[in-house]
């Protein structure tokens, strides 16, 4: 039997049911397509060597900071304070060297970081390294250059020239060698104690035979004593260049308020490395008994405009 013919609104409403199917079809379509291309997107970003490259870097990076902020695994001050202390022994080295240390051991003094530290350590050794053989080298230069007139040993026991000092500054040792204090002053007697220890040996010129009145001028006389000196051919720095001045040098002293040639003896105790400035000098002496006696005030202050020749002892 023939199927009778759609009403006008049931057509209607069969367009509008197909119409909705189709769109919802179009919607899941356009989803489904929308997803794969993330999920695509995402995929191409994993497989990406740029992107493995990035990943890889950003880890080497945060690997290396963390490496640089390690602190250091040692104390940097103390390391920096023990590497200036070899200028108390090798203050004769030139200025120029010495200043090369106190940077390396500033620079050492403020790092950080392990890296920073290491570093700076390495560097500041070497030029520990470089203050002891530049000082060396001007000892052998001095004792070469005096070889010819020089009749005392070289290279003596500086060590042991300082100690007997120290012990007889204020006891005097006066059963071995006497005590001139009140002939003129005892001071060129006691740094010729301190020379004989060292390891001088006497001559025809330079002796004690250590009772009062058994030592020649040039054991207890400071004008005598610098002509010995010139006579073995030893070189001697003023005031104004103290540069190669060491513990153990002999210092001889014109008071400017005197009329007279020169008129005290003493020994260096101790320099001093000033940065930016020149090195502060002590000396230890009898007569005005004193351990260390800096330099500038002795010159300008205790006394006025007066002048000092420091002998080099090789």
């Amino acid at each position: 039997m023939p199927t009778p013919p759609l009403t006008r609104a049931e057509r209607r409403r069969r367009v509008s049911a197909r119409r909705r199917v189709a769109a919802a079809l179009l919607a899941v379509v356009i989803v489904a397509a929308l997803t794969a291309g993330v999920i695509g997107f995402v995929r191409s970003l994993a497989d990406d060597p740029r992107a493995e490259g990035s990943s890889s870097r950003a880890a080497a990076l945060s690997t290396t900071a963390t490496a640089v902020a390690s602190p250091p695994t040692f104390d940097v001050a103390a390391a920096a304070d023990e590497a200036m202390t070899v200028l108390a022994d090798y203050s004769d080295a030139a200025r120029g060297v010495e200043d090369a240390l106190y940077a390396a051991a500033e620079t050492l003094r403020t790092a950080t970081t392990t890296e920073a530290a290491d570093a700076a350590l390495a560097a500041t050794q070497q030029a520990t390294a470089a203050v002891r053989a530049d000082a060396e080298a001007f000892r052998a230069s001095i004792a070469e250059a005096s070889a010819a007139t020089n009749t005392q040993p070289t290279a003596g026991d500086v060590a042991a020239q300082m100690a007997y000092l120290h012990q007889y500054v204020y006891s005097y040792n006066t059963a071995a060698w006497g005590d001139y204090n009140d002939f003129g002053g005892d001071c060129t007697n006691y740094a010729s104690q301190g020379l004989i220890t060292r390891g001088w040996q006497m001559d025809d010129i330079w002796y004690s035979g250590g009772e009062m009145w058994t030592a020649s001028e040039a054991w207890i006389g400071t004008v005598q004593m610098s002509e010995y000196f010139e006579s073995l051919g030893l070189t001697y720095s003023a005031e104004a260049d103290l540069d190669r001045v060491r513990v153990g040098d002999i210092g001889l002293f014109s008071w400017g308020e005197l009329d007279t040639t020169m008129d005290h003896t003493m020994t260096v105790s101790k320099v001093e490395y000033v940065p930016g400035g020149a090195p502060k000098v002590y000396f230890i002496s009898h007569n005005e008994d004193g351990e260390y006696r800096e330099l500038t005030t002795v010159l300008h202050v205790e006394h006025t405009d007066s002048d000092v020749l420091i002998y080099h002892i090789p």
